[in-house]
């Protein structure tokens, strides 16, 4: 071996290549305790780095790396848009990184050495991020575009680029291959993140922002359970999933459209997808979309009662869910399924009101993540329409 091809071994060798990054993150973390978290003021609001502790892991356990990988990926949304939301608490998400990492790791019962692995690439991409974002600065909207541009740049090298190089030293493969595969889609993934990150912080789209970081906790409640239950997470991406992928996807699509068009298309179109949704889970017997369509269902039927809009019970309820008019109502003595409104008060420190069907809800879609985790490796519907490749499987194909 020539001393160039051996030096080049030491450096970026399988075993050193890690050791470098780990050395690197924890570098960035004690850089970050000493600027940012000693004279750290205390965060107001708890819940929002709790949500996004929980995006990050439901979007690490769905995009990310699989459990037999040695490698890390970054997020490919939510760490990403917390930089962006906490930019005048850089702290934030550097704590954000710290404790999603390690957790959806373990989650996805990767080995010690890559939880490692995973947390430092995310502590210095979250270290490197806010620091990029703060030098550009973001006081005016040039700058704030500027400071997004840039971060992004940061980002898809600390993402992509690395993860490519890690997991081509690892697997011993190619690195312009594993570069290809990693960079898809993530100037589309960076662009999700900014448009979250801009949901997050506008009055008019904070509900849907906030509605998709309690899926998400919702979601890393259900990881638990199948993880506590001895579930793995391999087994959720094995033989397809339960509910065909297509009507989901416009599922999906039409409740987007519905969040747009005004009554009574805008409880109408759920309501009905509701009905489908449960009279095809009952013929299924897929009993958590059961669940979740039952919750939809009550969600619904309350709004149509009540002119299209959410009652809401307490008074100054409106107030601390910060939602627009159009969206809810004060419940009185005159609204109708007043058992089915917004009326139970979460827990401290999440914010907000909950229905009878958002419990419902909540409980499916923790339930269906657990039961995928624990179903048996080949379990699963054979319909091609419901086949999901994992992510293996993918990259040997491409």
């Amino acid at each position: 071996m020539s001393p160039a091809v051996d030096a080049y071994d030491r450096v970026f060798g399988p075993r050193s290549i890690r050791a470098r990054l780990w050395a690197a993150g924890l570098f960035a973390l004690l850089v970050a305790v000493v600027a940012w978290f000693l004279p750290a003021q205390p965060y107001q609001a708890p819940w929002a780095w709790i949500s996004f502790i929980g995006m990050c892991i439901a979007d690490d356990f769905l995009l990310g790396s699989r459990e037999e990988a040695r490698w890390g990926e970054l997020p490919k949304v939510a760490l990403l848009a917390a930089v962006i939301v906490f930019r005048r608490h850089p702290e934030i998400p550097v704590l954000v990184a710290l404790v999603a990492a390690p957790l959806g790791s373990l989650l996805k019962g990767q080995s010690w050495t890559t939880q490692l692995t995973s947390t430092a690439q995310w502590v210095l991409a979250a270290v490197i991020g806010a620091a990029t974002f703060r030098l550009v600065g973001f006081a005016d909207t040039p700058h704030f575009v500027a400071a997004t541009a840039a971060l992004m740049l940061a980002y898809f090298a600390l993402g992509p680029v690395l993860t490519a190089v890690m997991e081509s030293r690892l697997t011993a493969t190619d690195f312009a291959r594993r570069f290809a595969d990693h960079c898809r889609l993530a100037v589309l993934y960076e662009v999700a993140a900014v448009g979250l990150a801009l949901a997050w912080r506008t009055p008019s789209l904070e509900p849907a922002a906030l509605k998709v970081a309690d899926g998400a906790l919702v979601t890393v409640a259900g990881l638990f359970g199948g993880y506590l239950l001895g579930g793995r997470s391999g087994r959720m991406f094995a033989g397809g999933v339960p509910v065909p992928m297509h009507p989901l996807v416009a599922a999906g699509a039409v409740l987007l459209l519905s969040a747009l068009m005004p009554a009574p298309f805008s409880w109408l179109l759920p309501l009905a997808l509701a009905i489908v949704g449960g009279i095809w889970a009952v013929w299924r017997r897929v009993w958590p979309v059961a669940c979740g369509a039952l919750g939809a269902y009550c969600n619904e039927v309350v709004r149509a009662a009540n002119g299209g809009q959410m009652p809401v019970d307490g008074r100054g309820a409106i107030t601390d869910i910060g939602s627009s008019a159009n969206t809810y109502v004060p419940a009185d003595a005159y609204t109708n399924f007043a058992w089915l409104d917004d009326r139970f008060h979460l827990p401290a420190p999440f914010p907000g009101i909950a229905s009878a069907g958002d419990i419902l809800i909540a409980i499916a879609m923790a339930w269906l993540v657990a039961s995928l985790m624990l179903r048996g490796a080949g379990e699963g519907v054979a319909d091609d329409d419901m086949a999901t490749p994992t992510s293996a499987e993918a990259r040997a194909a491409a």
